[in-house]
């Protein structure tokens, strides 16, 4: 059980870490934050934080930095969330104004405000709706070649698409399609999975580049930014390995999916995971913080993946009211019937 005394100093030592980027000894630490216990005391406590796991030495001297037990700790107990100000909540709505209903410019823009006020990776995540029925379907014929799959999901939720065919067809027999899956859909027999099905059993081969895109696409979009400037330190193969994963929709996929399936969750909290939390190498130096959105009745995911050394009182305030914004457009739009992108 860890004393109030030895909080005091790990959440001390803790902040000058994430602030300053080093240790700080003893001394100091009387001094910057006006603790009232001699020097001695304090490296004794600091001795006993070691001891404990919670700190742990850089090399042979005797500064210390925080293990994950310390930060996990001090995320938890300690963890102060700054609170944005006026000026800046005023400037975060500013983004989303008359925004309502443009689905996609809305989670674009969210990563990217994410990246720009933190520095760090901004992320969003679609929500997925495969397991929601599709209320109907029209494939609007661009030319032989290619056509716009527009899919209206049961909760006014719409998604575009754009579908490349290896072979040429016609807007007729284009229509035709269009005509038997909306027929379906009528009925509430449709869903993705089937649209998968029907076209790959029901419609000529020619046309299976549509189950495809449109089965793929149900699963929802990716949105990063800024993911070079958190690699910035890192070894050019370090970077690669790590650059991969943030390049490939399915590997965070996967990475969510884990968050996800192994965690409990709560609307509207703010969590931090560590990158070797997941067992994935390349990012067992970061740090995930990310909470939900919700839109109908899926829910998708913001956040930033940073270093594991980052601002977290600062950070964690952003995710938290960029998340509840992001949740007031859905609401509004949800209330408005205003169908999305």
């Amino acid at each position: 059980m860890i004393t109030d005394r030895e909080k005091l100093v790990l959440g001390a030592i803790i902040d000058h870490y994430l602030t300053a980027g080093d240790t700080i000894g003893s001394r100091t630490l009387v001094k910057k934050y006006n603790i009232e216990y001699s020097s001695a005391t304090i490296r004794n406590v600091m001795a006993d934080l070691e001891d404990l796991g919670y700190l742990c030495k850089t090399h042979t001297s005797s500064g210390r930095i925080p293990t994950d037990m310390g930060y996990k700790f001090y995320l938890s107990e300690l963890l102060k969330i700054e609170r944005l100000s006026r000026t800046e909540m005023d400037a975060i709505h500013q983004i989303y104004e008359d925004k309502v209903g443009e689905f996609d410019a809305i989670l674009k823009r969210t990563s990217n405000l994410l990246s720009t006020l933190t520095s760090y990776a901004g992320i969003v995540l679609e929500p997925s709706i495969k397991r929601e029925t599709i209320k109907k379907v029209e494939l609007v014929h661009v030319n032989n070649y290619m056509a716009m799959a527009v899919i209206v999901m049961d909760d006014s939720t719409v998604r575009t698409r754009k579908i490349n065919f290896e072979n040429s067809i016609d807007e007729k027999e284009l229509k035709k399609i269009c005509l038997e899956l909306n027929e379906k859909s009528s009925k509430g027999e449709v869903e993705t999975f089937e649209i998968e099905n029907f076209v790959q059993k029901k419609v000529n081969p020619l046309l299976d580049s549509i189950s495809e895109k449109v089965y793929q696409d149900m699963e929802g979009e990716f949105f990063v930014n800024g993911a070079s400037t958190i690699f910035e330190d890192k070894t050019v193969e370090e970077a690669k390995e790590a650059l991969e994963i943030f390049n490939k929709r399915k590997g965070l996929d996967e990475i969510f999916k884990e968050l996800v399936s192994t965690k409990e969750h709560k609307q509207g909290e703010v969590y931090v995971v560590f990158g070797d939390e997941l067992n994935i190498k390349a990012l067992k130096d970061f740090s995930f913080v990310y909470s939900f959105y919700k839109n109908g009745g899926s829910q998708g995911i913001i956040g930033v993946v940073g270093p594991k050394r980052m601002a977290y009182s600062k950070t964690v305030g952003l995710v938290e009211y960029v998340t509840e914004e992001v949740n007031n457009m859905m609401n509004i739009a949800q209330r408005k019937g205003v169908n999305h992108d």
